[in-house]
């Protein structure tokens, strides 16, 4: 004969009577093998129900002077999970609803019940308690994940702020400490850090190499390799007077070490305030903007344009301009070129260039505020999708 599951029930109730009852209808069950305690008195409960595992309890209402919405409030503030089901002798739809609104599992009057419906409600009181019991498992579960995320998501932000402290770092601190030029740069990265990066290097007394690059991609990654390609680019801007041969020694340093799908623009010009000239090269970057004093157009710096950390055997060139007092040049990141607004519609440069014109003859700082206006007031508030540097030089 298969063995019947059993369940232990305690059943609190100051009528021994109706505890003989109620084991005499649980006995009939043909599923479960039902083993049944008896306490008859609310203090007797509150002192042994901790002390012996049951699956489950049922509480008549009506405990002398006390009653069992106040033993089952005492059970649940004890931090036992046991189901409680609830018993009187005369259906009371208040009681009913109290009941179950403590936590009660199901509430039954007395004789009106018979063994088929308790041992239902047992079932379903047990049954219903495994599912919270899971659900509270779950609960806990995801709380401790959630707090485990974020402490992760603190250590992650209290790193990226510390890689943002480095990046900060290694741009130039102080642009009005540049000699014989007006310079105003705007940084926005997409995110705490980014794949943009410039640089001011004073060479010697008459040279200022001024540089922009942009890695392809975002995030850690790209700054990482922004700050590598910043660092071997200083190096080497102070070792060699050719942009185009401090391109082709970068180029071969950066490929041993580029991630696949990874790669740098950039575009690097030499200011020679002695020569009045301005000798540059680049590497797959947006060409610089030129615009002289007398002129209402701008002009572009194009030269043929390799990407950096690609091929070994990439081919830089060079070209040189001769400059004068008032001329402007303006570095940008493609970020600019490609920023989109909330219809998708790109930026037209033809905005661009209407905002480096009518503020030609102002300061560096003025034609930067000129060009971020125009380039927020297309945006409309559309989300940044990319990082935008934007340099402006003007010579003195």
């Amino acid at each position: 004969m298969e063995q019947r599951p059993k369940i232990r029930v305690c059943i609190v109730d100051d009528d021994e009577d109706y505890f003989v009852i109620t084991k005499d209808l649980l006995s009939e069950s043909d599923s479960f093998s039902f083993v049944t305690s008896w306490i008859p008195t609310f203090e007797q409960a509150l002192d042994e129900i901790r002390s012996v595992e049951y699956d489950v309890f049922l509480f008549d209402y009506r405990l002398g002077k006390d009653n069992g919405l106040d033993l089952l409030k005492e059970v649940i503030a004890k931090g036992i999970r046991t189901p409680v089901i609830m018993l009187t002798g005369q259906g009371d739809k208040d009681i009913d609803f109290e009941a179950m609104r403590r936590g009660a599992a199901d509430y039954l009057v007395k004789g009106k019940i018979d063994g088929a419906v308790l041992e239902r409600s047992i079932r379903y009181a047990i049954e219903h308690n495994k599912t919270l019991g899971q659900l509270r498992a779950s609960r806990d579960s995801l709380y401790t994940t959630t707090q485990q995320l974020e402490k992760a998501l603190t250590s992650i932000n209290e790193e990226l702020e510390t890689a943002q402290r480095v990046q900060k770092s290694l741009l130039p601190q102080n642009l009005a400490a540049v000699g014989g030029v007006d310079v105003a740069v705007s940084y926005m990265p997409t995110s705490i850090i980014g794949g943009d990066m410039y640089d001011i290097v004073e060479i010697d007394d008459d040279r200022i190499a001024f540089l922009i690059l942009d890695v392809c991609g975002h995030g850690v990654p790209a700054a990482l390799i922004a700050a590598m390609s910043k660092v071997s680019f200083t190096r080497t801007i102070l070792k060699y007077d050719s942009p185009r041969y401090i391109f082709t020694q970068v180029n071969g340093e950066l490929c041993r070490f580029m991630p696949d799908g990874r790669y740098v623009t950039g575009f690097l010009g030499i200011l020679d305030k002695a020569k009045k000239t301005f000798t540059y090269s680049r590497a797959g970057h947006p060409p610089v903007a030129l615009v002289r004093p007398g002129s209402d157009a701008v002009s572009y710096l194009k030269i043929p344009a390799p990407l950096i950390g690609i091929f070994y055997d990439s081919k830089f060139e060079e070209a040189s301009i001769d400059v004068s007092s008032g001329d402007v040049l303006v570095f940008y990141t493609d970020g600019l070129v490609e920023c989109v607004d909330a219809d998708g519609k790109h930026f037209n440069m033809q905005e661009f260039e209407n905002a480096v014109l009518a503020n030609k003859s102002d300061t560096a700082a003025a034609i930067l505020d000129s060009i971020s206006l125009s380039l927020n007031s297309f945006r409309s508030g559309a989300p940044q999708a990319d990082d935008i540097t934007t340099l402006v030089v003007k010579i003195q």
